[in-house]
């Protein structure tokens, strides 16, 4: 074989491998072994200026053309670039092209050992230099979600599926239907900026819940891959403050860095809580503008207020440096009403923190500082608020975790005049701890000490219940002020 040529095999001297009826023989004097390995040779531009990774080819029975570069594997075939690997009982390639089809039989093709891909179908055309692929009738999990199309295609850049089908690996637990899908004749996903599905239904098990034209979901805003193509779905929820209740979202593309956002709550006691409006993403953070009916808690009641055009400014969070030191900020201005409480809110602040310290072996703390200011129409106050605190963590065994929190926010003089934001207790103390009953159960419990007086202001008891989709959490909370049950139930991936 000429050294100009992209291919050798690792161990040359001892053999070529076994061929096939119909292709070039390899000598006869070469003794035959199975298992024989195609190693892409590692000369960057000199062997094939597309190939950025090696690719490894292993098989019970191989044969390479070398005039044409034609690969031919049968047999326990696997084909390695990087973290991907492509399974298949027999494949036809060809090293110059770097294009390898599979034939005989289904494929299996993984990413990262199958954490973040692992499809298998009839067939499939994969490309190793750059990591496109095309298959036929496919399904399985592409990271965040489960798919199944009769048509793939991935460039390395786009996604793309034909009459295809989306879910989630919660909805996917049990073999039978989906909890919830969504099914869409042509379905398009451009990583970091959005998906388009032309002709979408959406489902609830075997329930049509709704049908569009199109529908295009922003990802301009997904950091850490937890934006939901399911969150348009309207999802059933429940609590006791607010009774049972429906909540949906989306996000449309609007230009090359902005989104229009859409979120609904519909609650038979707390009635129909809508957030809207416009964000921008910039280099260093995101800027918005829009109107929401926002939630907290004051003395274990749930509490509402209206922002009204509200304009903010959130900075990403930054290492200084080199160091495992992080800092972020941002600020916001609008127009606040809280019962007959109503003024306009301007706001600024800034907070230093850093790297979780890893103590032993999953046990982690973290310390935060910052300063807070706020400016309150209604009354003409300001309120200054510089704030420590500290985080702890820790796995004491398989079944246990405990935490213990800090926070102390040193208010001289002033308070909101708004339940939503006021501090009710500067200096707290939180701990607790959680318990794993079963495989589907665990039991929690947590306490809040006021620093400052010295006692407990109030004790939970939560049991958590996975529902397969959904999360049941029966909490009692012991309070100082009064004592009540709750119960509510999450949806997991909307």
């Amino acid at each position: 074989m000429a050294a100009s040529e992209p291919i050798v095999y690792q161990d040359e001297l001892d053999s070529f491998g076994e061929t096939y009826p119909g292709e070039l023989s390899t000598p006869s004097s070469t003794p035959e072994r199975s298992n024989i390995r195609v190693v892409r040779r590692g000369k960057g531009d000199t062997t094939n200026p597309n190939e950025q990774l090696p690719t490894r080819i292993d098989a019970d029975k191989m044969a390479y053309t070398g005039s044409t570069g034609d690969v031919y594997a049968e047999g326990a075939v696997v084909v390695v670039r990087g973290n991907q690997k492509l399974l298949a009982n027999r494949i036809e390639g060809n090293t110059n092209t770097t294009e390898y089809r599979t034939a005989n039989g289904p494929y299996r093709f993984l990413e990262d050992d199958g954490r973040t891909k692992d499809l298998t179908g009839d067939v499939m055309t994969y490309r190793s230099s750059d990591g496109h692929l095309d298959g036929g009738i496919t399904q399985g999990w592409s990271d965040p979600y489960y798919i199944k199309g009769e048509k793939i295609n991935y460039d390395g850049a786009e996604g793309h599926i034909e009459r295809g089908m989306f879910t989630t690996k919660h909805a996917m637990a049990f073999k039978h239907t989906p909890d919830y899908r969504i099914e869409g004749e042509d379905i398009k996903v451009y990583p970091g900026d959005k998906v388009v599905i032309k002709k979408p239904s959406f489902y609830i098990k075997n329930f049509k819940v709704l049908s569009l034209p199109s529908y295009t979901k922003s990802l301009r805003g997904d950091k850490k891959g937890r934006v939901s193509i399911f969150s348009l779905i309207p999802t059933p929820t429940y609590n006791s403050d607010d009774g049972l209740g429906l909540h949906g979202s989306t996000d449309i593309p609007m230009g090359k860095s902005g989104e229009a956002y859409i979120d609904y709550r519909w609650y038979t006691k707390a009635g129909f809580k809508p957030k809207f409006g416009y964000r921008y993403f910039l280099p260093w953070g995101t800027a918005s503008l829009g109107y929401a009916k926002e939630s907290s808690e004051y003395q274990n009641e749930t509490v509402w207020v209206e922002k009204t055009i509200e304009f903010r400014i959130d900075s990403h969070t930054y290492h200084i440096g080199d160091s495992p030191f992080t800092i972020r900020g941002g600020g916001n201005m609008g127009y606040w009403k809280e019962g007959d409480v109503k003024g306009s809110h301007k706001q600024y602040y800034g907070e230093v923190s850093h790297t979780p310290i890893k103590l032993w072996d999953g046990a982690s703390l973290r310390f935060l500082g910052g300063y807070q200011r706020d400016y309150y129409g209604y009354n003409n106050v300001i309120r200054s608020m510089p704030y420590w605190g500290v985080r702890f963590g820790t796995k004491i065994s398989p079944r246990l975790t405990g935490w213990i929190n800090y926070n102390q926010r040193n208010i001289n003089y002033n308070n909101s005049p708004y339940h939503f934001d006021t501090t009710e207790i500067p200096k707290e103390l939180v701990f607790g701890g959680t318990i794993k009953l079963t495989r589907l159960d665990d039991f929690s419990v947590s306490v809040k000490r006021d620093m400052d007086s010295g006692d407990i202001d109030n004790i939970s008891y939560t049991w958590h219940r996975d529902l397969h989709s959904f999360d049941l959490y029966l909490t009692y909370k012991g309070h100082s002020k009064n004592n009540s049950w709750k119960v509510s139930i999450v949806g997991k991936d909307f």
